[in-house]
């Protein structure tokens, strides 16, 4: 098997692996969040995040988990769905410091897609400094519905 397919089996493995190419580690509290994450497999909201922490006998404060959140987030590891309030694991094994995905959101069942393209991301900013804007945070969400919940 393939390194970068055990990249995509697993998941905190490749997370670990990217925070130690970064010069940081998996602390024991990124790595119960992060796993939370993982488990979910959708978008959790930090609130959501901290109770199953509490399920599994951990005592965290809101602080604590929105803290390793904006951590992951500063790093491109998890992406904030601003739709939905959540956070989400970063499913591009090599984000660059310019990584700005397309997240896809369906207004039904809240499922995400992350699309990573980055002649799309490139013809926006250009668009944008065009007009003079200087872009200092991209965050680009598109609403449409997924393939199950458009075959109902």
């Amino acid at each position: 098997m393939s390194q970068a397919q055990d990249k995509s089996d697993d998941p905190l493995a490749s997370i670990k692996g990217r925070l130690n190419a970064l010069g940081f580690e998996l602390t024991p509290l990124r790595k119960l969040v992060l796993s939370l994450l993982v488990e979910a497999k959708a978008p959790v909201k930090a609130y959501d995040l901290l109770e199953a922490a509490r399920s599994h006998g951990q005592r965290l404060t809101a602080a604590s988990v929105y803290r390793v959140l904006d951590f992951f987030r500063d790093r491109g590891l998890v992406h904030r769905v601003n739709a939905l309030n959540a956070f989400v694991v970063c499913n591009d094994d090599e984000p660059t410091g310019g990584h700005h995905p397309l997240i896809v959101v369906c207004p039904d069942c809240g499922k995400t897609t992350e699309i990573n393209d980055g002649t799309l991301t490139e013809n926006l900013l250009a668009g944008l400094n065009a007009l003079g804007h200087t872009v200092k945070m991209v965050s680009v969400e598109v609403h449409g519905l997924c393939r199950g919940c458009a075959g109902k």
